[in-house]
């Protein structure tokens, strides 16, 4: 799949998604993030690949040619970046030609601008080799950032490219992360016990080994090898995989609603802003979002905890367990309650015992 971009006497964005990776229809151009209007400040061109049962994915691409104002592609850049903060739970790669050498960081302000913007947003780049190299300098001004440094596996340059003056860029991330887990065998449900005791026992067992036999073998492959050996199998003994003792996952809001969680974004995206920019005007649009994502969490739970008691409406186990809970009291019962729950039979006076104590 090809989404573009159109730009005046040069510059222009264009995206490929291979084919084997999703179809078509799974592809949306973002268009509140794309922008290609002024291409002499910038041009931005941002996809969301949507997944089943997994993360979306979002790329964003952009390009700012050698002689655009460098201002004006810094304030676009945090304009994009704000209104992806709202996205930060997805998979996130922002890639393309700033013509801002990050070799030069601390050194020139557009380039400190430019990484600290990305990096107060989130994002670590991923290339730190210069990407154009000439006979009298070399810059690295062809960059990848991420959301999801612990996804990626391998990212660098290819220098072996004679298509553009520009070295090819590259990152690998591990986006199904479960699937290769199950693909290798392994089992993510095993832990190993490393804590203090089993690492004192550690430390005493590799004292315990009598090291010069390793001074016996003269090939360095071999001597590495004989001692990886043993270091493993000491390791493996101290610290074997044991099944964890897993409590209950419980989500601890699970009344909040994604468009409630967005509310509560855009509200510290507020605050943000009335802090670095104190002004009457942004006090009253953080107040007025404060007051609405408060009333509407009031609300959201609310309505979670009356649905609730109306679902399990016959199952008193399950009530009193919601009850416990919410007084953050998980076994421990209160006689004047037990009292009061044997006089209530309907659920409305449940509903009222609940609020007297919540």
């Amino acid at each position: 799949a090809v989404v573009s971009t159109q730009s005046t006497g040069g510059g222009g964005l264009v995206t490929y998604v291979n084919q084997n990776f999703c179809d078509v229809t799974c592809i949306q151009n973002l268009k509140e993030l794309s922008d290609h209007s002024s291409p002499t400040s910038g041009e931005f061109l941002t996809l969301e690949i949507h997944r089943e049962r997994a993360k979306n994915i979002i790329i964003s691409n952009y390009y700012r040619s050698p002689n655009s104002d460098s201002t004006a592609f810094l304030n676009k850049l945090e304009s994009t970046l704000s209104n992806l903060h709202r996205h930060m739970n997805k998979v996130i790669i922002m890639a393309g030609d700033s013509n801002i050498n990050l070799l030069d960081y601390g050194k020139a302000t557009q380039c400190t601008g430019f990484v600290d913007k990305l990096t107060e947003f989130g994002f670590a780049p991923l290339i730190s080799r210069p990407t154009r190299i000439t006979d009298h300098s070399a810059t690295l001004i062809d960059h990848i950032f991420t959301n999801s440094c612990h996804a990626v596996t391998k990212s660098g340059i290819i220098s072996d490219f004679d298509l553009s003056d520009h070295l090819a860029t590259f990152a690998s991330l591990l986006i199904d992360q479960g699937k290769i887990e199950c693909m290798l065998g392994t089992n993510s449900g095993l832990a190993r016990p490393i804590n203090d005791e089993t690492t004192i026992t550690f430390v005493e067992e590799v004292k315990k080994v009598d090291w010069t036999f390793l001074f016996h073998i003269e090939n360095a492959d071999d001597k590495f090898n004989a001692f990886n050996d043993k270091y493993t199998e000491i390791y493996m003994s101290c610290f074997p995989y044991k099944t964890p003792k897993r409590k209950g996952f419980r989500d601890m809001k699970p009344w909040m609603l994604d468009w409630l969680r967005c509310a509560c974004t855009r509200k510290n995206l507020l605050y943000r802003t009335f802090v670095k920019h104190p002004s009457l005007a942004n006090k009253i649009k953080y107040s007025r979002m404060r007051r609405f994502v408060t009333k509407h969490i009031l609300l959201a739970k609310s309505r979670y905890y009356k649905q609730y008691f109306d679902r399990h409406n016959s199952d008193s186990k399950k009530q009193w367990q919601m009850i416990n809970q919410l007084l953050k009291k998980k076994y421990e019962f209160n006689i004047q309650k037990v009292k009061a729950w044997a006089a209530c039979h309907k659920l409305e006076s449940i509903w009222l015992l609940w609020k007297r104590y919540s």
